[in-house]
């Protein structure tokens, strides 16, 4: 099978530069069984290279670039560019996989197969950055408790009789 990936956003956290943990393994076990296409939408060609270097992601059989500095294009048109130019080559493209639904919507209504990957950035309410809630104080606490108490008590359907 010949499979594209999207560098951005399955490969590479684009806020910190950082390798996305599932993408990597999601690319080395497809890659030792389909021919895998990367997809970039980054200007700096070289830098991504060097980036895939770096990180042991060099079993792919080519990286399309189709993004350069004055480009107006959309993200999203800059990803269906690049699938549109790797069918143009004749290689039929079995599978995408895109982190993007709008993108994976449009890639759908060409016909191409597509999977969605989509990583949870925060575990955690606490982690993330407008988290505000502090911690309740312990009678807050134990009127809540003693709140769902009296309401489960008085719970009519506890006590009703079956249907």
């Amino acid at each position: 099978m010949n499979i594209a990936i999207t560098v951005e956003g399955i490969l590479r956290n684009t806020a910190n530069d950082a390798l996305i943990s599932t993408g990597s393994g999601i690319y080395h076990a497809l890659a030792a069984h389909h021919s895998i296409y990367l997809v970039s939408d980054d200007i700096d060609h070289e830098a991504v290279r060097r980036w895939l270097r770096l990180h042991g992601l060099d079993r792919h059989m080519k990286v399309i670039h189709n993004r350069h500095a004055a480009d107006r294009r959309s993200t999203t048109q800059i990803r269906l560019d690049a699938i549109s130019q790797l069918s143009g080559t004749g290689t039929k493209v079995n599978l995408v996989i895109e982190p993007d639904p709008a993108v994976t919507a449009e890639l759908l209504a060409q016909g191409y197969p597509t999977a969605t990957l989509t990583l949870p950035n925060f575990a955690k309410p606490e982690w993330r950055p407008d988290y505000t809630q502090a911690p309740r104080p312990w009678d807050d606490l134990v009127a809540e408790a003693r709140l769902q108490a009296d309401t489960h008590a008085r719970d009519p359907r506890r006590t009703a009789e079956p249907l």
